[in-house]
């Protein structure tokens, strides 16, 4: 997300239409944040506590890694 971002944003200087089209729509549907959810709850429910905590903590560091590695990434290109 964070290389498109980029290329749309400060490359491409894309409308808003087609940022929301292809960062929230496409790249949404790929990256959905209620099946993170439902994962995280169900371990919840079974009381595996620290597999829970371990997805939360490692799914949020690990996107936020991704995003920045892409936005580097993006703005060397």
């Amino acid at each position: 997300m964070g290389f498109l971002y980029v290329a749309l944003i400060e490359k491409f200087n894309a409308s808003a239409e087609w940022r929301a089209i292809l960062l929230i729509g496409l790249l949404g549907g790929f990256t959905t944040f209620s099946s993170f959810s439902m994962e995280t709850f169900n371990l919840i429910e079974d009381e595996e506590i620290f597999k829970a905590l371990m997805n939360i903590i490692l799914s949020v560091a690990v996107c936020l890694a991704a995003t920045w590695l892409g936005v580097v990434v993006g703005r060397q290109i």
